[in-house]
């Protein structure tokens, strides 16, 4: 391991504090999740939704429930969303916590109820919670159908308690809508991606024979909060030698040596996006020829499906032009994975797996080829964002061989390495 002198760590911790960006988070219009809750509320004509968002934690960041946040870009916990469509014109209405100014000195000022919710969250109408059980006794008492998230017990166990008679699962018509991507959500996404693309900068400067896995990690994860991230968007995967074969290895506890390759999968989160970026780095600098071989090959497999990428195909599609390239290289039980997932506000996000793709939908592009016997394991993935002709690269980033080398050539010669 190495080590610093103490006035160099002093030099460090004040540069730290010096780069950590104090911008606040940028987030959607209050008009994005109010035009949002509309198609919802079309969506659900004649009946009603409840939708919880997560509950507090003590001592952990707090993080909303996509599908709440996706509505409502409210990040506040324990509170809940109500849209009744059963009248001709359908009613909103956020319920809160009351403020309890005694734990706001240990946690900050929460949302007030009321008009000034109202103002600062863009609903309609928000209300403490002692408010939702009259609420919801009254549109139950209608007899139609309740929506709500039913993957967890503890929302259901609630949602019963008001007595519906008919309980349907609102994901498969969120995961319709979030699908595809608007322009302000193409924003944010570019954005976390572009950090996410800075992560994988960092990490590239700082590895070398004998550096831990951990400080490659602490490195990319410095560089997405410097930059503005609220968080990683996964654990980071850091894999060198024998971890690089295992797809989501995340205990970055080995130190790496020369001749190891290490497989780096990032993303960091920014208003509450997700970025997912691959790459696959030569410990020592140099690929060898073994290395070299198999990284081609992925990298001509991840080519194959990038060309692939238009409206009308599926990720299906997608994926069988990546794995026929390296099925006809002889590697294809060396190819467990799909090769593409949607991203949004979760790494994995919702949508259809079978429809076709169209413009505004944003997936990752990611085949690989693992070989356990050899300890060698390259993966490489990016992001794009699907057009009217075909695909729009969001994670630029060196992607050949030639240019990883480059790379990590300049970053050797980095005096802060």
């Amino acid at each position: 391991m190495l080590r610093a002198k103490k006035p160099a760590i002093y030099a460090l911790l004040l540069f730290i504090a010096l780069s950590i960006s104090l911008a606040a988070i940028e987030k959607e219009p209050l008009s994005e999740y109010a035009s949002r809750r509309a198609r919802v509320a079309a969506e659900i004509k004649g009946n009603a939704l409840i939708l919880y968002g997560n509950a507090d934690s003590e001592l952990v960041k707090f993080k909303q429930e996509d599908n709440f946040y996706y509505l409502t870009g409210f990040s506040e916990p324990d509170a809940v969303l109500v849209i009744d469509s059963t009248g001709d014109q359908p009613e909103e209405t956020l319920f809160i916590k009351p403020r309890n100014p005694s734990q706001e000195r240990w946690t900050g000022v929460t949302t007030s109820s009321g008009s000034d919710g109202q103002k600062a969250t863009g609903l309609k109408s928000v209300q403490v919670l002692s408010e939702l059980s009259p609420t919801m006794a009254r549109i139950t008492q209608r007899g139609r159908k309740l929506y709500t998230l039913n993957s967890d017990k503890h929302t259901m166990d609630q949602v019963r308690t008001f007595n519906a008679t008919d309980i349907q699962n609102i994901a498969p018509i969120m995961a319709n809508l979030r699908v595809r991507k608007s322009p302000t959500e193409l924003t944010l996404l570019e954005k976390t991606i572009k950090i996410s693309v800075s992560g994988q900068e960092a990490a590239a400067r700082i590895i070398a024979p004998e550096v831990w896995e951990y400080q490659v990690e602490a490195a990319v994860e410095y560089e997405f909060r410097r930059r503005g991230a609220e968080r990683p968007s996964f654990p980071s995967i850091i894999g060198s030698g024998p971890n690089s074969t295992v797809l989501h290895y995340n205990d970055s506890i080995r130190q790496m040596q020369s001749g190891d390759l290490v497989v780096v999968d990032i993303g960091a989160e920014y208003g509450g996006y997700a970025g997912d970026v691959t790459r696959t780095y030569p410990v020592n600098g140099k690929f060898t020829p073994r290395q070299r071989e198999i990284y081609q090959i992925v990298l001509d497999a991840q080519k194959q499906a990038l060309a692939a990428i238009k409206p009308g195909v599926t990720m299906q599609q997608v994926h069988q032009a990546a794995f026929n390239y390296i099925r006809s290289k002889g590697y294809e039980r060396e190819f467990p994975h799909g090769t593409s997932h949607y991203l949004g506000l979760y790494v994995h996000d919702v949508g259809p797996s079978r429809i076709a793709l169209e413009p505004g939908m944003v997936i990752t592009v990611e085949p690989g080829i693992y070989l356990d016997k050899e300890q060698l394991g390259v993966r490489i993935e990016d992001d794009v964002v699907v057009t009217e002709n075909g695909y729009r690269m969001l994670s630029d980033f060196p992607r050949e061989i030639a240019e990883i080398e480059a790379l990590m050539a300049r970053s050797s010669s980095n005096p802060q390495r």
